[in-house]
This record gives C-alpha cells, structure tokens and sequence, in this order.
C-alpha cells in the first residue's frame, strides 16, 4: 500500500491561506494538528503559535506524493495546457503557471477535511462520545434541578 501525505492548508485570522503542515503521515496529522484542533488547543506551525478559533478556513489534503512533487507535477500541466492554448489560438499567454500558492496544493489530491474534522475547535469527544459542549449542557442543567430540588426540600421555594 503505497504511503499517503496529508497538507493542512488554513487562513488563519484575516491572513490569506497558507499551508500549516505539509508531508505529514497520517499519524503525524493526528497528533499535530487534529488532537489540538479538536481539544481547541494552541499548536505550532512552523514557528507560527496557532489557535484554533483563529482558523477562518481549514482544509486537509491527502497525496500520493511529497508537496514538491505535487507542486511540480500541478506546474508541468499548467505549463503544457498553456503551451498548447498557445500553438491552437492566436493569442501568446505569458505565465509561470500553476503550483506556486497555497490553495494550488488543493488540486494535487483528496480533500479528506470532514474524514478528521466533523466540527468545529473543541468539538473533542468524550469516553461516552459526547462532547464538551453537551456534558457541559447537562451538567448546568441536572445543577439546576439539584438546586430547585434543594430549595424546595429546605422550604426556601
């Protein structure tokens, strides 16, 4: 079975999209990026400290190959369809082609976001598969019948 890399590509704040983590297995993926994600835990990228209710956009791409392999092989295509639309048409294209922005790795291979990420950050599960924000929910609720119920049997309700 041949190995997968995975590539975080996220706007973090007002910035513009940029990759946060490239050539990661998949194990790496986990505990660098969707463990802190999903506890809504600050993570370095690179030497960037990363919070995540400060991701704007999130997307995870799975390859066959290496980031710079993937950029090559998205540039050399560019470049061939922008040759032949040169040699069919009258009108010359000048570029560099495609390859070279973030949001171009985007091309290179599976969006697997929603295979890691079902929610937003702190969405972690607990041991009974419930999240934070739920138990949290229950707990405030079952709180407040204790206390009615407190009130009520000490007569003050």
């Amino acid at each position: 079975m041949p190995e997968s890399f995975y590539h975080v590509l996220a706007a973090v704040g007002d910035a513009p999209a940029q990759v946060l983590f490239s050539d990661m297995t998949q194990k790496e993926l986990v505990k660098n990026f969707v463990t802190p994600y999903r506890r809504d835990k600050a993570f370095f990228a690179g030497t960037q400290i990363v919070n995540p209710s400060e991701l704007r956009t999130v997307r995870i791409i799975e390859t066959a190959g290496r980031e710079a392999e993937e950029r090559e092989r998205i540039n050399l295509a560019s470049l061939a369809q922008i040759e032949e639309g040169n040699r069919s048409s009258g009108v010359i294209i000048c570029s560099i082609g495609q390859g070279y922005e973030p949001e171009d790795l985007q091309d290179a291979g599976a969006d697997v976001t929603r295979m890691h990420l079902r929610a937003g950050p702190g969405s972690s599960t607990s041991i009974w598969g419930l999240s934070k924000t739920v138990v949290g929910w229950t707990l405030g609720i079952a709180a407040g019948v204790i206390v009615t119920g407190l009130a009520k049997w000490l007569g003050l309700a």
